[in-house]
């Protein structure tokens, strides 16, 4: 406190002497002469009013001494390198992610904004490799150095410093987790800053926990499967964390998990692990996952995961059922050509009356399926169209699922109405006129699909008998081929497509057995175009979408490769469809890009995306065709980090503790920072003062 009185202070205690002795002598008097009442209350009104005369007369006023905002600057630096993308805990967030609301610009009581209010501007950069100024609230979406260099960062403030020696620094703020892998050290630099006074605060950002790395591989790249027969799959799992590790690890197909198993893995170690056999019921292509829970403090989380893709062959046995409504005179020499093949497990049901039927397998009861689940046991199922409207509902419609799903071979033979309406686009027909020719008609079966050049198919001599009714297919599903045609008119009587993960066909030609009658070689024909054609029938779908994976991880940052190559209904390259692939990943990455055709390749298409997190990233492929049919399929694209320092993202708090203490500065966690958080400055700083 001071006084602002014009004279000197002898004067002014002249002045409170000589009135002072005159007051007293005017008090004395009132008691003397007045009751004493009144003199009491006179004399408190005439010291009150004495007192604010003093009061105008010094004036007295309060000093306050403020640091000169306008001749210093206040620095903070931001870690932007590759350890700050790490997650502490594995739901939790980045450590970055947990900065930016402290230096946020759009939030009036943010920590920057309110040290803003008080000392004007305030200086961000950012730094991992180099240090550059920070502009705008998007850093958060620069943080892919793949090295700190915090040293460099403080010494290059510490020199632009000395060029402005009008603006000296006059307090420094680093928020990092203290990783500094290139450059000098922190703690050199740090005593040049206190050579001069500039105090370096530290905001530290991340958690002191153990840091290791946790992996799991499939042992076998290339196993051997075979449909209905038991398939062993291993895992080996390695610890390279300083400790024992408990943790599952279970094994996948799709979303469906089809074994867990709990391990215990010692320090530096690997253990192999034996999932329960699994039993692939058809053919086909198969996708299986392995994936280990790892601790916190897991380094790598792209080899968390592991994928392997598994070629299933054919059953050595297929499972056949035939169904028709009524006895028919295909039947015998169906179940003769097939029944004599130990390849083929002939099953048949028939209805012979209203509630009469004839049965052909030992666990087949002789009464039409009720469940819808019935159809999933078999390989192939040929059925006459008449017996579907005698099915319900629910069991005639499970057929599409049979096939598209289970990867089943269905054939049709005979009317299509009531087919098409029930089964829709799963029968490959549309429409077929029925005929009864004079006389036989000479056909002819194309080599593909269903044999090979060492059948000589040319030498065959199907026909369609004469005075018996037959079916010419008049009009085809687009993607549908006829494979037996009229040698002279190209009309089709057998018409064969891939649906879903199965095989469709329809048979025109309900009385192929005289071809058996013919003659010997006749008969030997017969059944070789019937083994042919139903084991073509069982062995399931080619594999119609093929989606590209790789075993090397991709570096965050990078483009990652999208790819498929696309078989429409008739095998042939799909030049026509839309492919869509839907991303999701780590920090609940969402993204969908649609593939576009490639003009190198028929039938392949492809896209990209850019992770921003290391890990497993799940890739949906789905696929439409110009006539509503939909394929579905699934990968994985494992991305690791994209720098030297993600095999260490430890949280260096000791080292931030020395800095901040060698300079004189003051250190907190990021958790204990608010927004009036004050940092300490230098103490020659210069000052204003200000009267109040």
């Amino acid at each position: 406190m001071g006084f602002d009185w014009p004279a000197s202070p002898l004067l002014f205690a002249v002045i409170l002497l000589v009135v002072s002795g005159a007051f007293w002598f005017h008090a004395r008097n009132l008691l003397q002469t007045t009751p004493k009442k009144i003199a009491v209350r006179l004399i408190t009104l005439r010291i009150v009013a004495l007192v604010f005369l003093f009061i105008l007369l010094v004036r007295p006023f309060l000093e306050e001494e403020d640091l000169d905002e306008n001749k210093f600057r206040l620095l903070t630096l931001l870690d932007l390198s590759e350890s700050m993308e790490t997650r502490d805990d594995r739901e939790g967030l980045k450590r970055i992610e947990y900065i930016k609301p402290h230096l946020s610009s759009s939030q009036n009581n943010s920590w920057i904004n309110r040290q803003r209010k008080k000392y004007g501007k305030v200086e961000l950069f950012g730094f991992s490799e180099e240090r550059k100024r920070i502009l705008s609230d998007n850093w958060t979406d620069e943080a892919l150095g793949s090295k700190t260099a915090l040293g460099n960062a403080l010494s290059r403030s510490l020199l632009k410093s000395d060029e402005q020696p009008d603006s000296p620094l006059g307090s420094l703020v680093v928020f990092s987790d203290g990783r500094n892998n290139q450059g000098r050290n922190i703690l050199e630099v740090g005593n040049e800053f206190r050579s001069r006074g500039i105090p370096i605060n530290v905001v530290g950002v991340g958690i002191d926990r153990p840091q290791g790395d946790l992996k799991v591989v499939f042992d076998d790249r290339n196993p051997k499967a075979v449909a209905k027969e038991d398939l062993l799959l291993t895992a080996r799992v390695s610890n390279d964390f300083a400790q024992e590790i408990s943790t599952k690890v279970k094994l996948l197909l799709g979303d469906q998990v089809l074994d867990e198993v709990l391990v215990d893995i010692a320090s530096s170690s690997s253990k192999s692990i034996s999932f329960a056999p699994l039993t692939p019921k058809t053919a086909g292509i198969r996708r299986y996952r392995v994936e280990v829970i790892p601790p916190d403090g897991d380094v790598d989380s792209a080899n968390n995961l592991d994928t392997v893709v598994v070629e299933v062959k054919p059953p050595l046995q297929f499972s056949i059922l035939y169904l028709s409504n009524k006895p028919r005179p295909l039947y015998p020499f169906l179940k003769r050509a097939l029944s004599k093949e130990e390849q083929f497990d002939f099953q048949a049901l028939i209805r012979l009356g209203e509630n009469v039927f004839h049965s052909v397998g030992e666990e087949l009861p002789p009464v039409y399926p009720e469940d819808e689940d019935f159809w999933m046991s078999y390989d192939a199922v040929l059925a006459d169209t008449d017996v579907l409207e005698e099915l319900n509902a629910t069991v005639a419609a499970s057929l599409k699922s049979f096939v598209q799903k289970r990867g089943g071979g269905l054939l049709l033979f005979g009317p299509l109405e009531e087919a098409r309406s029930i089964l829709g686009g799963v029968v490959p027909v549309k429409s077929a006129e029925r005929v009864v020719l004079k006389q036989n008609v000479s056909l002819r079966t194309l080599e593909e699909p269903l044999f090979g050049p060492e059948d000589d198919v040319e030498s065959m001599k199907p026909f369609l008998p004469g005075r018996l009714p037959g079916y010419l297919v008049t009009k085809k599903n687009p993607a549908s081929r006829g494979v037996v045609v009229v040698r002279a008119s190209g009309e089709s009587i057998l018409a064969v497509q891939a649906y879903g993960a199965g095989k469709v066909a329809y048979w025109g030609s309900p009385h192929d057995w005289r071809r058996s009658l013919r003659d010997e070689d006749g008969s030997r024909e017969f059944e070789r175009f019937w083994q042919a054609l139903t084991q073509w029938l069982g062995s399931g779908g080619e594999e119609r979408m093929k989606v590209a994976e790789t075993q090397v991880e991709i570096l965050r940052g990078s483009d990652a490769l999208l790819q498929v190559e696309a078989l429409g209904s008739d095998f042939e390259p799909a030049m026509d469809a839309l492919v869509e692939a839907k991303i999701s990943g780590p920090g609940n990455f969402s993204q969908s890009v649609q593939l576009y055709p490639r003009g190198a390749v028929a039938g392949q298409y492809a896209g990209d995306f850019r992770p921003k997190e290391p890990g497993a990233y799940e890739v949906e492929y789905k696929l439409t065709f110009p006539d509503g049919e939909k394929l579905e399929q699934s990968g994985f694209i494992r991305v690791g980090g994209s720098g030297q320092e993600t095999k260490d993202t430890s949280f260096a708090e000791r080292d931030l503790k020395m800095l901040a203490k060698i300079t004189g500065g003051e250190y907190l966690h990021i958790s204990d920072l608010q927004s009036d958080w004050q940092p300490a400055f230098a103490e020659n700083l210069p000052t204003l003062k200000k009267k109040e």
